[in-house]
């Protein structure tokens, strides 16, 4: 209780005491009620001197209860301000400390649209310097412009940015900024979303990030940003693969199915047209069947590409016993294999996936060059650290790789498509590559090989001159050290 109430109480006990005293020594009575008549008058005499007593003392309006409640005298203004503005700049400090260790690109913008920091994941993503530029000349996206005006209550309602919004109810980080409706209510207006996700946010021409937005109060705005440009890339690819995988198909079944109609409808006792129908259906299996071959192929080598070969292979043996196989194919069209290997040992590897990896290369060297021209098969030993290095930057501790090298007097392939060989059913000229009995996805084999056995594959090619495809691989000690230092 206060202590004027306490005072008051006293006094007014006090004095109840002295009256009912005289009153028993003078007229008499029963001292149980002479007790009861005097605890119930000091309460009642007391209260409503306390409640006349703070109706007097209190200003107009003001509660009585509530009159003397601030009673300390309040700090200076600029004390306050002082004393307010340190723990939250080191509250703010703390924070982005903690969000640097975030696996996230994470950034922090005001209400004019600046960024106030940046964590390192976001520095190396948009450059050292991205703190204090706006947030307009970094990332100039309009939906995530849009989002940003939206979670700090400047933009449209929910819904206008691309995403999903959502605010969390109870949520201290989610606070509404001033001037919005409190909890979305009254006058029918629209609550303000608290956070913003699934922005997607591209940076160039093969980078994606999705953005997700959060308010952290009234003037600052937090983006995380995923980069999902991987899982992007190989949704694509996956497309991409199934839409050829689809389209080679479409064509042979659609001959095979027409020729069969044929052969039981206007061409069923024609024997002539048999033979020659037959010949060609007999073609288009063969070229579905070597399709669905490559791609078993391919399959199987992709799986094990993480696992690398134990065992050791003679590339020598390896490239003889192929060019001695592809021979006959070169002499039909008045070619030769000039094969070139001085000793150069062994490597690790798996025999039968290197014996693909070159019958594919000079299959298709056979296959492109001019009638009448050398393809020439060079293989060598390479001892040079330098060179090792810079054609095998995974092998650590270089003692030797072998280079084998297949060249083509064709007619050479354009800078621009080079890069882009390896891909699965790229071709420079697809109607001749299928005229050859090509399925596009020899050289992603090659590709895939050469990267289980960690070697390389380089591509030089001048038009009009011909085509160069050299691969690297890390000789048996050379292998060997490198299975021993991963």
């Amino acid at each position: 209780m206060p202590k004027p109430f306490l005072t008051l109480l006293c006094y007014d006990a006090a004095i109840w005491a002295a009256l009912l005293t005289v009153i028993g020594i003078t007229i008499g009575g029963d001292p149980a009620w002479l007790a009861a008549i005097g605890i119930g008058g000091i309460g009642f005499t007391t209260w409503a001197a306390w409640f006349a007593t703070r109706s007097h003392l209190a200003p107009a309006g003001e509660p009585a209860g509530e009159a003397a409640a601030d009673t300390e005298p309040a700090p200076i203004e600029g004390q306050a301000a002082a004393g307010l503005a340190e723990p939250v700049q080191e509250r703010h400090a703390d924070s982005y400390q903690v969000l640097d260790a975030v696996p996230l690109a994470v950034l922090v913008v005001d209400r004019r649209r600046d960024i106030l920091w940046a964590n390192d994941r976001m520095r190396q993503l948009l450059g050292e310097a991205v703190a204090g530029h706006s947030l307009m000349g970094v990332l100039r996206h309009p939906p995530l412009i849009d989002a940003l005006d939206q979670v700090m209550g400047q933009g449209s309602a929910p819904g206008g940015a691309q995403g999903n919004a959502h605010g969390t109810p109870g949520d201290t980080l989610g606070a509404t900024p001033a001037g919005a409706p409190a909890g979305g209510q009254g006058g029918g207006a629209t609550s303000v979303p608290s956070a913003v996700g699934g922005i997607e946010t591209p940076i160039g021409r093969d980078r994606l990030l999705i953005a997700d937005l959060k308010r952290l109060d009234a003037e600052r705005v937090l983006i995380a940003l995923r980069d999902v440009s991987a899982e992007h890339r190989l949704e694509r690819l996956r497309s991409d693969f199934i839409a050829n995988v689809s389209h080679e198909l479409k064509t042979p079944i659609a001959t095979l199915m027409g020729f069969i109609e044929t052969l039981r409808g206007p061409a069923k006792g024609d024997f002539a047209a048999h033979e020659r129908f037959l010949g060609i259906m007999h073609e288009q299996a063969s070229r579905m069947s070597r399709l669905v071959a490559d791609l078993l192929s391919l399959s199987r080598i992709e799986l094990n590409e993480h696992a690398r070969p134990s065992g050791g292979v003679d590339l020598t043996e390896v490239i003889g016993r192929v060019a001695n196989a592809l021979s006959l194919r070169a002499t039909d069209r008045n070619m030769k294999i000039d094969l070139q290997a001085e000793p150069m040992g062994r490597t690790i590897g798996d025999a039968d996936e290197l014996t693909q990896v070159f019958q594919n290369l000079i299959d298709n060297a056979i296959k492109y060059s001019r009638p009448g021209t050398a393809i020439t098969v060079r293989a060598m030993r390479i001892i040079d650290p330098v060179e090792i290095r810079a054609h095998l930057p995974g092998l650590r501790r270089a003692k030797a790789m072998i280079a084998v090298s297949v060249a083509d007097r064709g007619e050479g392939i354009a800078r621009e498509h080079i890069p882009r060989l390896t891909e699965r059913f790229y071709r420079v000229d697809p109607a001749r590559s299928r005229d050859l009995g090509g399925t596009g996805l020899g050289l992603a084999i090659v590709k895939h090989v050469v990267n289980r056995h960690r070697g390389s594959l380089e591509i030089d090619s001048t038009p009009g001159e011909g085509s160069i495809f050299t691969v690297y691989l890390p000789a048996e000690e050379a292998a060997s050290d490198l299975r021993a230092a991963s």
